[in-house]
């Protein structure tokens, strides 16, 4: 009742401030990847506006609307968001700021909290929209300090990072890119402002808001956000670095040899630069003069871990993956340019990050597109995409939701001539079993193994995500009936590795019915029982920016019965093996790139203990995983969440 009369207040003050004023309208554009993704529309009328941002991403995106009451210096008083639904129509009020007298009042999830206000203080939604970001920024940038109180109880600050003429087609417009920080995360989220300080871009990211005027200056405006964000990567990477003379010793130690998944006592590994150079009991392995020792006496000596499904932005989560003992990440769909720059910054040591392997992205360019420029609907536009990632180093192809089955017999030969391998979603209108047999080394996702039996519920009775399909099915589906069991049977005699991202899937809120949700999550993990028992190759991956639920992920396989020790080597050595990168990655061995993690404490008595992580190194470099887990608190929890949870759009995932 509260909820609703606050709403009933706030839309009558939009009402009476609005009454006598002509309304203004001004429309952005909502690109993925430069083609039209939906629209950003604000009316002004007097001392109000409304703020109706809609896109599409697949199934999903944004669609919101928001009306707020102006004050005096055109900042926001009070404010509230709606959902917009499918028919064009507003759902009830999901959120609500009202003032009242010297307080804020917010509304949000069916809870109301009040605070005190000062004058000073700036109103911000939290499911807010660009228009607004700008708004704030502008204000921002035009105090002294640069910075103010946002709902009475947190600081934002700006800086102006970018003031410069662009210049394309003959035309030139002058621009800001501020960046604004807040208390609760130092991440900042990038506006570019135009000449008069209105909203001209949003940042880098695969959806952006845009002036339509400012598309032709959109690469310009990427370059310059790029350089300066690797530039703060740098600084960052010097500052949680810990420096060394080039020779670590790691004394005394119980190593985790990943190849026979045994635990060795009392050993000693060195490294020198980015190599192990020497392995072997404590009593016999001299400390080489001036190197950096460490004493293991008591704590476990094991190869880095691989993330075998992540997503590269703009953003330093590296950091974050580091902090979990993450030295090796595979990227599964990113910009290229993006991609191919922080793989090799993080070579160079100008990033602090996991070493990078690159997947290839590869879409439809139908409606439900994912969001990628790599859009392939002929046979000569398949060849070209494979041709381009093979030239940029990438290690494989991955193929995405709407790619038209017809193409992927001419995207495997071309991958696999090229020495590449193939994997990836199964396209609309095709079976896990044709995909395997047409080429596919490995499947994307656990959910696909129950949307493959109910094809036509893809389409019937409306368009629906293979994962919706799997949300619906899972609870009832037999996972020991004989069409699975043919299913996997099939998996086994193709080798056909499974990146199951597990973790999104089980315990779902997606499944709103809890006795449902315990039905599936029990089924998932059945499932992975049944293709450990079967010989069938998994790999742990989070499918998050942040892979803020890889130890999540690693419960789920002992969830399974699956030994610890053998989780440790799918962590390690396996996920190595799958990439064809056993030779020089995956285990503690003399010769091989030192990826070397500290542990204070026995991972193969207790999972857990890999929470108890003290050293990264990755290709030599050393990092105090104390440190670096500081600087992700900083950070806050952007990106952190599931791709099927509540997350910043800025940082979807192609889930």
């Amino acid at each position: 009742m509260r909820q609703s009369l606050l709403a009933a207040a706030l839309t009558a003050t939009f009402a009476a401030t609005a009454a006598h004023a002509q309304p203004a309208t001004q429309r952005w554009l909502v690109l993925n990847h430069g083609t039209d993704a939906g629209e950003l529309v604000v009316t002004t009328r007097g001392d109000s506006a409304t703020a109706r941002w809609v896109y599409t991403d697949r199934q999903r995106g944004t669609r919101t609307e928001a009306r707020y009451a102006m004050g005096t210096n055109g900042l926001p008083v009070s404010a509230e968001a709606r959902p917009v639904l499918t028919d064009g129509s507003t759902g009830p009020v999901n959120e609500s700021i009202t003032l009242a007298g010297d307080s804020l009042r917010f509304t949000s999830l069916g809870m109301t909290r009040t605070i005190a206000r000062t004058a000073a203080d700036f109103v911000r939604l939290r499911g807010g929209t660009p228009w607004e970001q700008a708004a704030l920024a502008r204000a921002l940038i035009a105090r002294p300090t640069r910075s103010a109180r946002v709902n009475g109880n947190s600081t934002i600050r700006a800086n102006v990072v970018a003031d410069t003429l662009l210049r394309a087609n003959g035309a030139t417009q002058r621009v800001r890119l501020v960046m604004v920080t807040t208390d609760s995360s130092a991440l900042p989220t990038g506006t570019w402002l135009d000449e008069r300080g209105q909203l001209f871009a949003t940042e880098v990211q695969w959806f952006m808001t845009v002036q339509p005027r400012a598309v032709p200056f959109m690469p310009a405006m990427r370059t310059i956000e790029l350089r300066w964000r690797m530039a703060e990567a740098k600084k960052l990477a010097d500052k949680v670095t810990t420096p060394h003379k080039g020779t670590v010793v790691f004394r005394n130690g119980s190593l985790f040899d990943a190849d026979k998944g045994v635990l060795v006592p009392n050993t000693t590994v060195v490294t020198r630069n980015d190599r192990i150079i020497s392995v072997g009991p404590a009593a016999s392995v001299a400390t080489p003069d001036g190197a950096t020792v460490i004493d293991a006496t008591g704590k476990t000596i094991m190869p880095g871990m691989w993330e075998m499904h992540a997503h590269l932005f703009a953003a330093p989560f590296g950091v974050a993956q580091l902090s979990q003992g993450l030295t090796t990440a595979r990227d599964l769909a990113s910009d290229p340019d993006l991609a191919v720059m922080l793989r090799d910054s993080e070579k160079k040591g100008a990033l602090a990050a996991p070493r990078y392997i690159l997947a290839g992205f590869m879409e439809g360019p139908l409606k439900w597109r994912g969001p990628s420029g790599s859009l392939v609907s002929t046979e000569a536009q398949a060849r070209e995409w494979v041709a381009r990632y093979d030239s940029l180093g990438y290690k494989q192809i991955k193929v995405y939701n709407v790619v038209h089955p017809d193409l992927l017999p001419t995207i495997a030969s071309e991958a696999k001539n090229r020495g590449m391998r193939l994997s990836g979603h199964i396209p609309r209108g095709m079976s896990m079993e044709a995909a395997i047999a047409l080429g596919y080394d490995e499947i994307q996702h656990g959910a696909f193994f129950f949307s493959n039996f109910f094809q036509d519920s893809l389409y019937v009775p409306q368009m629906r995500a293979y994962s919706s399909v799997a949300f619906a099915v899972s609870p009832t589906f037999d996972v020991n009936g004989a069409p699975m069991t043919k299913l996997l049977e099939t998996l086994r005699a193709k080798n056909t590795v499974v990146d199951g991202t597990f973790s999104i899937w089980i315990g779902n809120m997606g499944i709103t019915d809890n006795a449902a949700r315990l039905k599936s999550d029990s089924a998932y993990v059945t499932l992975i029982r049944r293709m450990h028992d079967l010989g069938i190759q998994m790999v742990p991956g989070t499918d998050e920016a942040r892979s803020a639920t890889y130890p999540r992920e690693l419960q789920m396989f002992e969830a399974a019965g699956i030994p610890r020790a053998k989780i440790l080597q799918m962590a390690t050595i396996e996920s190595a093996r799958v990439m064809n990168d056993a030779r020089e990655y995956g285990s503690v061995a003399e010769g091989k790139v030192a990826d070397v993690l500290l542990v204070n404490g026995n991972p193969l008595e207790r999972l857990s203990d890999l929470s108890k992580l003290e050293t990264v190194m990755r290709g030599g470099r050393l990092y105090d995983a104390a440190k670096l887990k500081r600087i992700v608190m900083q950070l806050g929890s952007i990106g952190a969440a599931s791709a099927h949870g509540e997350e910043d759009p800025r940082f979807y995932h192609p889930h």
